[in-house]
């Protein structure tokens, strides 16, 4: 606590004990109990506060009496703090004689006298009560002394193209062993009527079997060790996250685009995706009309194949295209192919740039089986010969995935659907 700062608690407390006397002896009375207690407080509040003044007082005195300590700007940094709470209007006041407790601006401009070694005709005031305050502006004056701050909490992301068949339900199969068969029955015993007493002809049902058979994705990258040290978040989960990303898009587009094993050149290992599947209706919607978009649904209805829930998948190309497009040409009122960006006829519409503008997709979604034989391994390897010289620290991922369609009938691909260009 300062020392103007502990007289002006001690003057509080000599006025309070003032006029409590003054009102006991306006009535002619002794104290009452409270009265007596609360003089007694008081008496101890001063006799703590007259304490902690001669402490002050002592301090004051010993700075004064102290040689300056000179920085190299010519300050000691104490005072100067100090000055900061030099009130011009008390020192004021006091030199026109109000009753005010400007002892600290005496004591200040005593110092302030002192230290300039000259006399001044009227009140000495600190030169920092006058020092101008600056906007400093990030850009200009004060970009040295603004810190960059790397929030690691708001990592940003890179743009991904969005999955699809995920969000239309799919269907996955986890923890697979080896390579899988699903049995298809293909065909059904006939229903036949007879006379009475008549026999029935054998009719046997017929089956097939759906494979799926492990194929490998993965991905690779590396990063210094200096990075791995600083990087704020952690550069490694930074890369395991994006890795992840990554083989999750590349199994998304290869349900729909994956060629299947091609012995090549290039020879490829990819599951064989829904674009390529035989079987799967392929309808024009080079229009495109309201007839041709409700011409790829009844080419599902038309062959049963409408299971479960059904829904669209498009470029964001074909969504500005449909939602452009009237129902009726020559009348505007019937509305738009697509009315919203998330429905198309009355079914969900997924929409990813991994399509590309042009193309579409219809179908049952959960006819499409995707397979996995494994969770996403990464591998983290310091010790690859070329990383291991250079501080690197190597990074792997895979996982063995495969893709396969129950019932080609229950897709339809679009390929001609104008792009919006």
């Amino acid at each position: 606590m300062k020392l103007h700062e502990i007289q002006e608690q001690r003057s509080a407390a000599v006025t309070a004990m003032r006029a409590l006397a003054d009102k006991v002896e306006a009535e002619t009375r002794d104290y009452s109990a409270d009265e007596e207690k609360r003089h007694s407080d008081l008496k101890a509040e001063i006799t703590s506060l007259d304490v902690k003044l001669q402490r002050a007082k002592d301090l004051a005195e010993a700075e004064r009496s102290a040689p300056a300590i000179i920085a190299s700007n010519g300050r000691d940094g104490a005072f100067e703090d100090r000055a900061r709470d030099f009130s011009i209007t008390k020192a004021i006041a006091a030199k026109i004689g109000d009753d005010v407790d400007a002892a600290f601006e005496r004591e200040m401009s005593q110092e302030v006298a002192r230290r300039s070694g000259r006399k001044f005709q009227g009140i000495a005031v600190p030169d920092e009560v006058f020092q101008e305050k600056r906007t400093l502006l990030a850009g200009s004056s004060a970009a040295d002394l603004i810190p960059n701050v790397h929030r690691g909490d708001l990592f940003i992301d890179r743009l991904r193209s969005a999955l699809v068949v995920g969000r239309l339900g799919a269907t996955v199969l986890d923890n697979l062993v080896g390579t899988v068969d699903i049995p298809k029955q293909t065909g059904s015993s006939t229903a036949q009527w007879v006379a009475e007493d008549g026999s029935l002809t054998e009719t046997d049902a017929s089956f097939t079997d759906v494979n799926l058979t492990p194929k490998t994705v993965g991905a690779m990258t590396s990063f210094s060790r200096r990075t791995l040290i600083n990087a704020v978040p952690s550069i490694e989960q930074l890369v395991r996250r994006d890795l992840a990303a990554v083989i999750a898009s590349s199994i998304d587009a290869k349900a729909l685009y994956g060629e299947g094993i091609v012995a090549g050149p290039p020879a490829k290992n990819e599951p064989l995706g829904v674009s390529k599947v035989s079987g799967i209706a392929t309808p024009s919607m080079a229009g495109p009309t309201w007839a041709e978009v409700l011409g790829v649904i009844a080419e599902i209805q038309g062959d049963d194949a409408e299971i479960g829930n059904m829904g669209w998948a498009m470029n964001p190309a074909a969504v500005a295209t449909l939602r452009a497009t009237p129902k009726d040409e020559t009348n505007g009122g019937e509305g738009f192919l697509m009315e919203g960006p998330g429905n198309l006829a009355g079914y969900a519409a997924a929409v990813s740039t991994a399509i590309p503008a042009g193309e579409l997709f219809f179908g049952a979604w959960s006819q499409l089986l995707i397979g996995y034989w494994s969770g996403t391994d990464i591998l983290v390897n310091p010790y690859e010969t070329t990383a291991y010289a250079k501080g690197r620290v190597m990074v792997r991922v895979m996982r063995d995935v495969d893709v396969a369609v129950r019932h080609a009938e229950s897709f339809a691909y679009v390929d001609d659907l104008a792009d919006g260009s």
